[in-house]
Parts: structure tokens; sequence; C-alpha cells
């Protein structure tokens, strides 16, 4: 009997004993878990601001593309290597000079002749009518541009048109004709150049400076509103007034200069790199959005880990049912 007693003083003594030190086991594993879910599962507050700074530090590297983002000259030549520019006597002078250029320039296709416009592109093709001629032939210019077959259409038409058709009937024709175009070639993008200017004051009737200008302004929203590009090219050969620059005139009225077109393949170099950054961010916020929702879940299956490694952690009634089991069995006398 005295032996049972000292033997069950005995057990008790390791039940505290056991249930303090596994107390501290579970404690300790609490702990080492916690540690994790500090930097993953944040308060309402920490959470929120997590996508503000992704999209922070995405921004600030997509500045830095921007800044370095220049085509090289071969990306040049293939982007308007893969263009026809369609236009007036404008666009044959600009043809010229690119046929002597040793840049992109001198891969550019033309369509173009002298006295060309949107009124007289809808006409009939016969002997006496204007229209561009393709390896000898002339065509209607929606006709030529698929057996060219680029992908990029750069239209500069209007000044033969508004002396006869005005303001809105002029860019009504030139809508017209870039509906014929998409007709036959429905996949090539419609790049509209602006509209040059006189020396000053040698404006004829309604084709004046004053109207040229306006007659960009409906342009460029005609190409706004109908997803078209509009590359503006008489702003950087006008003399600030609203004029066509004296340096930039070849024949004292309206034709250009070497200087004019040297100016234009500039701003052509711009445009196209603005164009290409364009597209490029458009599919970028898609790349981030994937990213975005990774990290989504990233953040939402890392706690179940932590609830996981919980729920498996040994409890400590596992040692007090042994020191039952025990008790429960017989003592030898």
């Amino acid at each position: 009997m005295k032996k049972r007693k000292m033997l069950c003083a005995f057990l008790a003594a390791m039940l505290v004993l056991s249930g303090h030190s596994a107390g501290y086991v579970y404690a300790a594993q609490e702990s080492e878990s916690s540690q994790i879910p500090e930097s993953v599962d944040f308060p309402p507050e920490e959470s929120q601001t997590t996508p503000e700074t992704l999209s922070e530090s995405t921004t600030e590297a997509k500045t830095e593309n921007n800044n370095t983002n220049t085509m090289t000259e071969e990306e040049l030549a293939a982007y308007y290597g893969n263009s026809v520019f369609v236009g007036d006597s404008i666009m044959v002078g600009f043809r010229n000079y690119c046929a002597k250029q040793k840049t992109f320039a001198h891969d550019i296709q033309f369509l173009a002749a002298g006295n060309f416009s949107a009124f007289n592109a809808m006409k009939p093709v016969t002997a006496n009518n204007v229209h561009p001629m393709y390896r000898g032939k002339k065509y209607q210019v929606w006709n030529a541009i698929p057996l060219i077959g680029s992908q990029r259409v750069f239209l500069l038409l209007g000044m033969n048109d508004l002396g006869i058709l005005g303001l809105e009937g002029a860019r009504d024709q030139y809508k017209l004709l870039i509906d014929k175009i998409l007709e036959t070639s429905p996949n090539v993008e419609i790049h509209i150049i602006s509209v040059t200017y006189t020396l000053p004051n040698l404006g004829k009737k309604t084709l004046n400076n004053e109207n040229i200008a306006q007659y960009n302004i409906l342009l460029q929203k005609m190409a706004e509103e109908n997803g078209w590009g509009y590359i503006d090219l008489v702003t950087p050969i006008s003399d600030g007034n609203g004029n066509l620059a004296a340096e930039c005139c070849s024949d004292g009225y309206v034709h250009l200069s070497k200087t004019a077109y040297a100016l234009w393949e500039t701003a052509l170099i711009d445009y196209a790199n603005t164009q290409t950054t364009s597209s490029q961010e458009e599919t970028e916020p898609e790349t981030l959005t994937e990213e975005t929702t990774e990290t989504d879940l990233t953040l939402e299956s890392e706690p179940e880990t932590e609830i996981k490694s919980q729920e498996t952690t040994p409890a400590p009634s596992d040692t007090k049912n042994k020191i039952e089991s025990i008790l429960e069995t017989p003592v030898k006398k």
C-alpha cells in the first residue's frame, strides 16, 4: 500500500512536470510559426498598400524604358520600309529626297502624283485623270496599296481639295477615300499627315494658312475619332507664326526644300518611337495584372500553411494519456 502511494505521488509529480514542459514546447512552435505570417498576412491597411508599391516600382521602370527606347536604324527601316506614303506634289518632293538618302527613308514606298487630291482619287483611271503610278501603270490608290503589301499607309492630301470643297467638304472627301482604302486593305494602319503652310500672305482665296490650320484640326479630330494615327509635320517647318518658314521653301510659295524634308525625317523618327512605345505600354498592364494575381494567390495560400502547422502540432494531452495508462496498470506486489 505504501509503495502504491509513493508510486502515485511520483506519477503525479511527473504529470505536473510533463504538463509544464509540453506547454513550453507548444508555445515555442506557435512563436516560430507566427514569424512567417508577419511578412505575409498583413493587416487590412498594410495589405492595401502592397499593390500601390508594386505599381510605383513598375511605373519607374517603365519610365526608364521610355527614356532609353530609341529605335535603331534597322528598326526604323523595318517600320517605314513596311509603309507607303500617299500624297500630292509635296509628297513627290519627299520621294525625291528619300531616294538620295542612305537612311531608313530610302526604303519608304510612295504613291504620289502632282495635283493629286482626295477629290481626284475618286475619279476613274483615264489618261487625263490624275492618279499615282505603280510599276509604270496608273492605279486608283486603294487598288495599288494591296499590290505593294504595306502594313501602314501615310496620307498627305487636302491642299488641292480646300479650294474646291472647303474645309468640311475636303475633310469628308478624305474620309471617303480612307474608307475605300480600308475596304480593299482592312488590316492596314492609317496615319494622316498634316497639310503644310504657304509662305506668309501668299494664300489664294480659301487656300490660306488660317484655313490650313483649321483643316489640320479637323483632320486630327477625324483621326482620333477613328483610331487612326496623326503626325504633325507642319509645325517643324513653320516660322512659329502659322506660316511656312523661308528656309523650308523651295519655290517662293508652297513647295518644300531639302531643309524641310530633313526636318520631316527627324520628326518621323520621333513618331515611330512614340508609336512603338505606345504599343508596348498597351501590353504591359496585362503582364502586371498577372504578376499581381500571382502575388495575391501567394498571400492567400501562405496563412493556410500556418493553420495546418498548428493543427499537426502534438497536443500535450498525449503525455497525460500515457501517464493515466501507467496508473491503470496493476502494480506487482
